[in-house]
Order: C-alpha cells, then sequence, then structure tokens
C-alpha cells in the first residue's frame, strides 16, 4: 500500500512540475512583455511568448535563454510559475534637432535570424546588415539602398529567400504614416480599432476580440506596439474571402501549425503622443509554424534598430551617405552592434552564428 502511495505521490509531483512548466516575462512595472523568443541553453528556439508574455510550453527546458529586441537577454532556471522581469536595453538614440531642412536620413541596422529543426545546420540561414534610408517630408517618399545585400550571407541557401527577406526588412526600415492609420486602413473589413484600457495603454481590437496592445511608456519617451499579424490575416480572410482563397487557407493553417506572426514596434513620441517617421526606434518580425510534413519546427526572427538620424539637404545626405558607408564584414557589423548598445542575442546562439562565420 505504501509503495502504491509513493508511486502516486511521485505521480502527482511530476504532473504539477510539468504544468508549471510555463513562463511568463514583464518588465520592471509588472507588465506582461509580448513576443520575448524564448531558447533553450544550447541555443534552439523553443518559441515566442504571447500577448499576456507568457509561453506556456518550455518543452521541458530547465534553463532558458530569453530575448527580446527591446530589452537585455537573460538566461534563467524555470522555476514555479517561470516569471521573469527583463531590463530594458541600454539601446538609446542620438538626440536631433528639428530643422526646416526637406530630408530626413535614418541609417537602420538589421539582422535575420531562421531557425529550422531537422535541417543539418542549426542555423539554417543568417543576414545582418545597414541599410541607408531617407524621407522626403514634402512628397512623403521613402527612398532605401536598392542593391544592398550584407557580406554576413553565408551561402547557406542561395535562394528567393534573399529578395524577399531584403524587400520585407527595408519595409520594416522606415514609415511613413502612423501605425494606426495604416492598420485600420488595411483591415477596415473587420473593424479594426484602438481601444483605450486604461492610462497609457490601448487594446487594439477586432470583430473577433483583442489581438495587439499599445503602450506609452511616459519615462522614456516610448509608444510600444504588439499584435498579431496572422490573426489579423486570419479574420480577414474569414471576413472577406472567396471560397477559393478560404480553402487556400485552411491548407496553409493544416500544413503550418500552430503559426503566428508577431510584430513588436517602438517608436519615440512627444508629451502628446505625437512621432513622425524619424522617430522609429526598433522593431522586431518573429515567425514560426510547426511543419507537418516535414515534422520540423521553424522560427524566423528579424530585428531593425535605428542607429542614426538627421534632418538634411539632398548634398548633405549624398555626403552622409558616403561617410556613413561601410565594408560590411561580419567583424564590423558585431562592433555596430556593440558601439551601439544594440540588445545582444542569447550567447549559445551567437556562438552557433560565429561558427557558420569562421
Amino acid at each position: 500500500m505504501k509503495k502504491i502511495l509513493v508511486i502516486v505521490a511521485v505521480a502527482i509531483m511530476t504532473a504539477m512540475s510539468v504544468q508549471a512548466q510555463k513562463i511568463q516575462t514583464v518588465d520592471k512595472d509588472g507588465q506582461p512583455i509580448p513576443y520575448a523568443s524564448i531558447f533553450t541553453e544550447a541555443g534552439d528556439i523553443i518559441g515566442t511568448t504571447g500577448l499576456d508574455g507568457i509561453l506556456n510550453d518550455v518543452k521541458g527546458a530547465e534553463v532558458v535563454s530569453i530575448t527580446h529586441v527591446a530589452y537585455k537577454s537573460k538566461k534563467v532556471k524555470v522555476g514555479q510559475g517561470g516569471r521573469v522581469t527583463l531590463e530594458d536595453a541600454d539601446f538609446d538614440l542620438p538626440e536631433i534637432t528639428v530643422t526646416k531642412k526637406p530630408l530626413v536620413y535614418v541609417q537602420t541596422y538589421y539582422r535575420m535570424v531562421y531557425q529550422k529543426d531537422g535541417s543539418e545546420m542549426p542555423i539554417y540561414y543568417y543576414r545582418a546588415g545597414v541599410l541607408n534610408n531617407s524621407y522626403d517630408k514634402k512628397t512623403k517618399k521613402v527612398s532605401s539602398d536598392e542593391d544592398h545585400f550584407s557580406a554576413c550571407n553565408m551561402g547557406i541557401f542561395k535562394t528567393t529567400l534573399n529578395t524577399v527577406l531584403n524587400a520585407h526588412i527595408k519595409k520594416l526600415s522606415l514609415k511613413t504614416e502612423k501605425i494606426e492609420t495604416r492598420m485600420k486602413q488595411k483591415h477596415k473589413e473587420i473593424g479594426l480599432s484602438f481601444v483605450p484600457d486604461g492610462p497609457g495603454k490601448q487594446r487594439i481590437t477586432d470583430k473577433f476580440g483583442t489581438v495587439g496592445s499599445v503602450t506609452d511608456n511616459q519615462g522614456k519617451g516610448e509608444r510600444r506596439y504588439s499584435y498579431d499579424t496572422h490573426l489579423l490575416s486570419q479574420h480577414k480572410i474569414q471576413v472577406t474571402g472567396s471560397d477559393k482563397k478560404k480553402a487556400k487557407a485552411d491548407k496553409r493553417e493544416e500544413r503550418e501549425k500552430n503559426r503566428k506572426d508577431q510584430d513588436f514596434t517602438v517608436y519615440l513620441i512627444d508629451d502628446d503622443g505625437n512621432y513622425a517617421p524619424e522617430d522609429f526606434v526598433m522593431q522586431q518580425g518573429a515567425t514560426s509554424y510547426d511543419d507537418e510534413k516535414h515534422k520540423s519546427h521553424t522560427n524566423i526572427m528579424i530585428q531593425v534598430f535605428t542607429v542614426d538620424r538627421a534632418y538634411v539637404t539632398k548634398d548633405e545626405l549624398k555626403q552622409l551617405k558616403k561617410e556613413k558607408k561601410m565594408k560590411m564584414t561580419y567583424q564590423n557589423l558585431q562592433q555596430l552592434e556593440r558601439s551601439h548598445n544594440i540588445p545582444a542575442l542569447p550567447a549559445e546562439l551567437q556562438k552557433r552564428i560565429n561558427e557558420i562565420v569562421k
């Protein structure tokens, strides 16, 4: 009888341990941090936290590394409750004085890590580089480096992925209109709206419920947007899609189980909550899904940071681009990360990237 009780007790404790294998990321004020990427101690991606800052299953990992575009990376033991407080990154933008000069120059640094379980290479693809962007305040046109390809391209897979992701990254680099305006217009069919949710907070909602959030950090003069683009896409197809489009989306959902497309963006704001394209600070886009056909897990993380900005004339813009031109070697880009205090990737993940480069 005692033996049976012991076995039952062990089973209960094991079940409790399994139940406790979730983690929540919060800031110093206890507010949830969405879209933090959680890695194993060896640098394999486990998943990303949701809008509530929670990842429900760390898949048995006892120690995890956490990274986020706006916070310092952290390694922690997964304990009861798994609540982890992250520190704001020291990343800072140079101050600029508003002038009557017609152009805004914004230099951005980006990096992309593509992991795929089951691949022969633990890092399926890696890319990093610098883009020079300019914004004409009169015409409201944005221009960016057109043929910029980072020398960090490891040549692991020279496919159309290069072109597709490069174009996507350019779109992340600089915005010409408010996120609210763009999102409302793009998703008007599903009634997208921004609903006040307490001091400095808004919920992003549509006809189906909450799809994101907006938080103002007045202490740092920042506005942070978090939203699930995949959920928005699903809802839009559900409302406006043809039978053919719905069937295609269903087929993709069947193939790419548990798909998430999450966006986290930060802008500088003034006391009234206003901001302009030159106030873009950083963005993280994360895509993850389980590939049912190949029985593998895919995770793509793209991060973009503003590293310099200025009001300029056309001649000054040309000169500035010459001065800022750099050789896109891996060592130079790593030095740029350090000199601008860009949040580091988890140590083991960075180690793997370093080994690929060598």
